[in-house]
């Protein structure tokens, strides 16, 4: 089963012409610019590089809209892309991973996120900068980074949209009236038990109620199952920070495929 990844929205939030999801983020343009009507005002949630290729897009779609990012930290983070930190992405390093006791695999999690999650390219990051500065020196400020804040509350308004925004240090709150709301906030494993339906009653589970998988991908089931059930993806508990990667499917893909040979040699002799 390659299960993927389904987009991960704040509680509470419903998606609709103006409040999206940022995997919505081409095909909804296209159609709002489509329409002709004006459009004055952007957010964007979130601080990884969707969120900042949301704001970078948007900011250059609608020139004349202002775009806002809000995001809890101070500012974006530069991605993790060095040689040796990218090396946890390595076949090598999912073994050292999954052998590791749960403490150390949380901690390699921890130390590494800046690889994968919440994190920035570089060139990105300094192209929002200059346009930022650009504007200020021009007197227009279109582009405006809402740092340490968040989204308190989002109320339709006719065609508009009233999304309250509060800045954190202080408490105080500032409601902007906007035509679209990106939700730029990620995705998450598909549930594994969705999936499977009544079949997942067989799948063995650890403390924190995640499925237990072998090293070979393979899904630990209850005693007596003799078939095989295999996940390609959705096992960053269990392999690490490798596990979303699509440049690393082809060799999970190699590791399934030798598990199922070795399996069936097996029970042949």
């Amino acid at each position: 089963m390659a299960i993927g990844l389904e987009p991960h929205l704040p509680p509470g939030t419903v998606l609709s012409e103006r409040v999206w999801h940022n995997s919505q983020l081409i095909p909804r343009v296209a159609e709002l610019a489509g329409t002709g009507a004006p459009v004055r005002r952007a957010i964007v949630l979130g601080a990884g590089q969707s969120a900042a290729e949301a704001v970078d897009y948007l900011h250059r779609t609608f020139p004349d809209a202002e775009v806002c990012a809000v995001f809890a930290k101070y500012g974006y983070t530069p991605a993790d892309d060095s040689p040796f930190a990218n090396r946890i992405f390595d076949p090598e390093a999912v073994d050292v991973y999954f052998n590791s006791p749960p403490g150390v695999k949380q901690s390699l999690v921890d130390y590494h996120r800046g690889t994968n999650y919440s994190v920035v390219d570089m060139d990105l990051i300094e192209s929002l900068y200059a346009a930022m500065y650009r504007e200020k020196v021009q007197g227009r400020e279109r582009l405006r980074m809402l740092n340490v804040s968040r989204i308190r509350d989002v109320r339709p308004v006719d065609s508009r949209l009233d999304v309250t925004v509060e800045f954190l240090p202080t408490g105080e709150r500032e409601v902007l009236s906007s035509d679209v709301l990106v939700h730029a906030t990620g995705y998450r494993p598909h549930d594994v038990g969705t999936v499977l339906g009544e079949a997942a009653k067989l799948c063995l589970r650890d403390e924190e109620d995640a499925v237990r998988v072998a090293r070979d991908h393979r899904l630990e089931l209850t005693p007596g199952v003799t078939a095989g059930i295999y996940l390609q993806g959705g096992t960053e508990h269990s392999h690490g920070l490798s596990s979303t990667l699509l440049s690393t499917t082809a060799i999970r893909a190699g590791e399934i495929r030798n598990s199922l040979l070795t399996r069936r040699m097996a029970e042949a002799s």
